[in-house]
Formats: C-alpha cells, structure tokens, sequence
C-alpha cells in the first residue's frame, strides 16, 4: 500500500504524519475505553493494566501482525519493536509520569502490591520470551505460552475486579463526567481508531525500512529506535495524562501492562497465526533483552519505594534510557556485536 515511500525524504516526512495519526488514534480509542472500564466498575489500577494498556499498546500489535502478514519480517521488526518498546515504557513512561504527577506531594507513591503483580507477570513474559530466542526459533508452541501468561494475568485481574465493585456496593459512587458515551458509539469509535492505527502503523513500517536501506543499517536497529518510539508515544501521553489527574496507580499499571500485553499477545498472537517456525539470532537480541530485563529491575526496586519516590529516580530511569541508546548507537556503528 505504501511502496511510494521510497526516499529517505518520503520516509522522514511519512514517519512525522503517521506517528501524529496514531496518537490521535490511539488517545481516541484510549478515552472511549477509559469510558467503558468506567462504566463496568473497574478499578483505576485494573483499568490501567488492561483497557488503557491495550488501547495504547495496539499500534505494537499492528506491527507485530503487519511484519508478520505484510513483510515477512517479524524478528527484524516485530520484535525487535516490541522490544524497544518495552525499555522505553519501562523507563521513560514512569520518569514522565513522576514529573507530571499532580498532587499534594512531589513524590510519586504506587502501590506495592499494584506494582508486585503487574512486575511478577512482566518477569515471566521476559523469561519466556528470553528462553525461546536463546533456543532459536519462535513456533506456536512459545506463542500458545505468551498468550496463556496473559490469561492468567487477567483471571487475576478478574477477580480483583470482583473485590473492588462488591466493595463498592451500598455506596454512592461518583463517576467521572466523561462516561455519557454511549455503548454504540464506543464501538464506532474503537473501529475507527483501530483501522486508522493499523493503516498508520503500515506506513511507519514502510518508512522505517526505507530509512534503514538509504542508511545502510539494518532494519532490526532501526525497529528497535524508531519504530519502538513511534508506537511508545501512546503510552507515555496516556500515562502522564492519569498522572497529572493524580492517578499515580493507573499511570503506573499502563505502563507495565503495556509491556505483558507486548511480549505475550503483540508477539505471542502473531507466533500462533503465523503457524510455522520463525527463525531468531540471540546473538542479535541478547543485547536489547538484557536491557529489557534491566530496565525491569531498576523502575521495579524504584516504585517498591513507595513514598520515596520522586524526581531523582526518575533522573536514573533516563540515565539507563541513554545507556540503552548508547548501546543501540554502538552496535548500529558496528562498536559491538
């Protein structure tokens, strides 16, 4: 569909519009399921790990799909992005959250045990992501585990949810004033968004692999960079948004829900569909996985703070933000292997 964009120009040019239409897309489709996890009762934490998460990670589930359907590429971009994408909300979406927080103390304070089950489910998702890349190939056995992990991950968020509305009843509950939207227009708008995503999503691929040619690079660098920030600005803008309403929880969940959606269903989906073996270098990956796993351990002792948090641990997230980049730069130059 976007084979005209065939110069770095075109690219640069298709990378600005079409990372602006998912945005737009994906803040859209954000807020119309916001309105609907508002309307079933669903606590701000769940909310954040499940509806706000898929809504703003659906643009790396588009390419996860795309490079598998389109371009018979997954482990150069689907992974790769999704990857990328995880470093990046990992870190960058909990250090913009803590700057944007709004309430009566600087500091940033996330429930422990909202961060302890999101962190146990994220640890697994790596783990298993991790051990099928070191056997070399992804098949539809590892993909059947991913999306089994986030199953389970949503049972417990089930009955959580449970809890939280059978609390609620007997109680006056003031909703938020933005649920007067209607169940049919949600699913309009959830159609509309998501065709718009995945369209937008195409074009970026598109871009990022004629930006690697005229560059000479190989597109798995460019996957793990440009893409991973393309498809990662929903999730920053959709957390510092709960953040400056002082949903420090919420923020938090999207960000690491985010990342257990990515690994198992934006990658474990694809690997099922795809019904065949799909070859993958460790070697190539080893570099970002360990950085996936790292980025994990810093933000997660952090948040384990509680009150303590504040403006200088979100200075340590960028700090290993830079590293990731200095490694990708590095190994883009051919510095390392």
């Amino acid at each position: 569909m976007f084979h005209w964009i065939d110069s770095p120009l075109k690219a640069v040019i298709a990378l600005i519009f079409f990372s602006y239409i998912v945005n737009l897309a994906s803040d859209k489709l954000g807020d119309v399921l916001h309105v609907l996890g508002i309307k079933l009762k669903i606590p701000g934490s769940v909310r954040g790990a499940t509806f706000d998460a898929i809504s703003s990670s659906f643009p790396e589930f588009a390419t996860a799909m795309i490079a598998v359907v389109v371009y018979n590429q997954f482990a150069d971009v689907g992974v790769p992005t999704v990857a990328g994408s995880a470093v990046f909300n990992i870190l960058l979406i909990p250090m913009a959250s803590i700057f944007a927080f709004k309430g009566a103390k600087v500091t940033l304070h996330v429930q422990k045990s909202t961060t302890i089950r999101d962190m146990s489910f994220y640890i697994v998702s790596i783990g298993v992501l991790a051990l099928f890349t070191y056997l070399g190939a992804f098949t539809v056995v590892s993909g059947l585990i991913l999306l089994s992990i986030y199953v389970t991950y949503i049972v417990v968020l089930y009955f959580q949810t449970k809890k939280y509305q059978n609390d609620l009843n007997g109680d006056e509950h003031d909703d938020e004033d933005d649920e007067d939207m209607s169940i049919p227009q949600i699913l309009f708008w959830m159609v509309v968004t998501i065709s718009a995503v995945w369209v937008s999503i195409d074009a970026i691929i598109q871009s990022a692999i004629t930006v690697a040619a005229a560059l000479n690079i190989p597109t798995y660098i460019v996957s793990v960079i440009i893409i991973a920030a393309c498809t990662s600005i929903p999730d920053t803008l959709l957390s510092v948004k709960s953040a400056r309403k002082g949903d420090a929880d919420g923020a938090i969940a999207n960000a690491i829900g985010s990342n257990i959606f990515d690994i198992c269903i934006c990658l474990g989906f694809p690997m099922l569909i795809a019904g065949k073996s799909i070859p993958v270098d460790f070697a190539q990956n080893a570099g970002v996985l360990f950085f996936v796993f790292i980025s994990m351990l810093v933000t997660g002792f952090l948040l384990l703070q509680g009150e303590k948090v504040g403006k200088k641990h979100a200075y340590i997230m960028l700090c290993v933000y830079i590293l990731f980049l200095g490694y990708i730069t590095s190994k883009a130059l051919g510095l390392v292997a």
